[in-house]
């Protein structure tokens, strides 16, 4: 009996010494509604690692066995969702959130060199930002509350504001990266910002004056990456070849483009795809007979579902694939691996959009470009 207990003992010794250190959140909460809810998820994988309700008091939880890494707390209550950034670790993190300041970043104390510069960086965003966020929410609410008689001038308002809180959250970026160089916070947060495609110079200026070490670092390898491929596909560069033959077996020769040319990247086995197919019929029986040209490029694999979905969805305009799927080279140097995903180039194969397109802007696009050339 003793040699079985010394046993035991000796095996949680053991398991408890393997353990690392819990991350423990200790937070004041308060103005929560009775079903609100915290979390914590990995921004690396998405994984779940942690949930509680949210109880208005002092609250306190742990995340037993915390992988190193950025991760993100929300907060949803009665339909209202907020996000937070920060850098798991073990140790301790210390804040408050409340329900009605949601604007603020909730973490006081967090454990780690990375956690104290995204403290550094939010303080920064709230100063700056604080006039601005007040004249969107005005102008949100005007807009929620606008009447048929003044509801474009409303939105149209708002869209302005949203627009400005863009622009200065990259320029928050920028200022942090120029007073950080050594962190891997701004690689972080461009990342997250998700804006390289529609804004790759500035992303790339940031990127420059950034630390060797964080440049070289595999998520800032990644992000550069991104920059690259974004950067080549802007506005009056010429788009990169498309690799593949037609289901007859032609391949892709600039003599095909038109005045104006809009590229669809896509994949037959996509329930989204075949939706957007319907809309692009449409489209392109509009402007077919005005020097418009669609080039269809598929990451497909299987030649013969790729050719049976071209037929069913009644798709007459020139279709493109190599059959290598997501290793093909069109899949990385015309949409960063993204299908669906639109551009526009004209009839030398230069790009006339700077970004990926959503298909609700499609039909004014070509309209406009028509117009302009």
């Amino acid at each position: 009996m003793k040699k079985k207990r010394y046993l035991l003992i000796l095996f949680a010794c053991f398991y408890y010494s393997c353990d690392p250190a819990p991350a423990i959140f200790n937070f004041e909460t308060k103005n929560f509604g009775p079903n609100a809810v915290i979390s914590v998820k990995s921004s690396e994988n998405g994984e779940t690692l942690k949930v509680e309700n949210i109880t208005n008091g002092n609250q306190t939880f742990r995340i037993n066995m915390p992988k190193k890494g950025y991760a993100i707390l929300s907060t949803y209550d009665d339909g209202h969702d907020e996000e937070y950034s920060f850098y798991l670790d073990k140790g301790n993190y210390k804040g408050v959130l409340d329900g009605k300041n949601a604007a603020t970043y909730p973490f006081k104390i967090l454990p780690t060199k990375e956690g104290e510069e995204m403290i550094s960086f939010y303080k920064q965003k709230e100063a700056m930002n604080r006039s601005l966020l007040d004249s969107l929410a005005l102008a949100e609410r005007e807009f929620n509350l606008a009447t048929p008689d003044n509801i474009a001038e409303k939105a149209k308002k708002a869209d302005i504001w949203r627009a400005k809180k863009i622009s200065s959250e990259l320029n928050n970026i920028e200022i942090f990266a120029k007073n950080h160089p050594k962190s891997d916070v701004t690689i972080f947060l461009l990342d997250r910002f998700g804006r390289a495609g529609s804004e790759a110079k500035k992303y790339l200026s940031i990127f420059k004056g950034l630390d060797k070490e964080v440049k070289e670092s595999k998520r800032g390898k990644k992000l550069l990456s991104e920059i690259m491929q974004a950067n080549q596909m802007m506005a009056g560069n010429k788009m990169p070849h498309i690799e593949g033959e037609t289901p007859d077996g032609k391949k892709f020769n600039l003599s095909v483009l038109k005045k104006v040319n809009l590229i669809i990247c896509w994949v037959s086995y996509s329930g989204k795809n075949r939706k957007n197919n319907q809309i692009l019929a449409h489209l392109y029986e509009k402007y077919k007979d005005q020097n418009v040209e669609f080039i269809g490029v598929s990451f497909d694999k299987n030649k013969d579902s790729w050719k049976k979905v071209i037929k069913a969805d009644k798709l007459t305009w020139p279709q493109y694939s190599d059959l290598l799927g997501e290793k093909s080279p069109n899949a990385k140097n015309l949409s960063n691996y993204s299908a669906t995903y639109f551009f526009l180039a004209d009839r030398n194969g230069i790009v006339l959009s700077n970004n990926d397109l959503s298909l609700d802007f499609v039909d004014s696009e070509i309209g406009k470009h028509l117009a302009n050339q």
